[in-house]
């Protein structure tokens, strides 16, 4: 977070990043913090003046993520963290040390963290989120070089290749024509079977790129509690953002 804008008396957290590649103006929502990406020649002030003219539209996508219950993740002690739908609790520690290490108790289910003394709540969030996608990338490409191969045998469906993203807004994607798979790094942190429901999901588009009921039919000849994790991940898709 680097800063706050306001909108009917309310304060909204903004980041603002500048990107040689970017060609427009765009703004997202994550949890509840507003990310605007612009190219480097767009000035602040053009920045404040497109926020204004968008001004209802983001009022009412904050009220609706506050309705729904999301939150930003500060990573302070006695936080909570879901890995593999278990509830992991925070213990963050300051350190001397410059950099911020993370570190798995699956016995006791806790995630240490520790982040130098000294530095803002701003770059201490900034730089654990940071570590944690790396974290989340890395467990989740383990389990999927598992997992996808499983259900590839089983289906009989096969693939090429997969690729983790850091995607908040689909837990996966699917080129049919290239036979390539693309998935959240997030997925880590849902339960077991509703991993295992999106990785079916994705790997039948292969077989029908489209949402059709032969796709479907076929999605829950092997899950056949598909339309149960389908509303639950819609029920309860909020939980992979921070």
């Amino acid at each position: 977070m680097n800063d706050y804008i306001k909108i009917k008396n309310i304060k909204i957290p903004i980041v603002i990043r500048s990107y040689k590649t970017s060609r427009h103006l765009k703004m997202y929502f994550k949890a509840d913090v507003l990310y605007v990406s612009k190219p480097k020649y767009v000035s602040k002030n053009q920045v404040i003046e497109f926020i204004e003219e968008n001004e209802l539209k983001l009022y009412n996508q904050y009220i609706k993520i506050k309705e729904q219950g999301s939150i930003i993740k500060y990573w302070n002690t006695g936080d909570t963290f879901l890995l593999r739908g278990q509830t992991y609790i925070i213990n963050a520690k300051k350190i001397k040390d410059k950099v911020i290490n993370l570190q798995l108790d699956r016995e006791n289910k806790v995630i240490n963290i520790e982040y130098p003394i000294g530095i803002s709540d701003e770059i201490k969030k900034e730089n654990i989120d940071r570590a944690m996608k790396k974290l989340l990338k890395n467990h989740t490409e383990i389990l999927l070089k598992e997992r996808v191969p499983y259900w590839s045998r089983v289906s009989n469906i096969n693939y090429k290749m997969f690729k983790v993203n850091d995607a908040t807004s689909k837990f996966g994607s699917c080129i049919p024509s290239k036979k390539t798979l693309h998935f959240s790094s997030r997925l880590i942190m849902l339960p077991d079977d509703m991993i295992d429901g999106i990785i079916v999901h994705e790997l039948c588009h292969i077989v029908y790129p489209n949402h059709s009921k032969n796709f479907y039919d076929l999605v829950r000849k092997y899950k056949p509690n598909y339309d149960d994790i389908n509303k639950w991940l819609k029920n309860n898709g909020k939980i992979i953002l921070f």
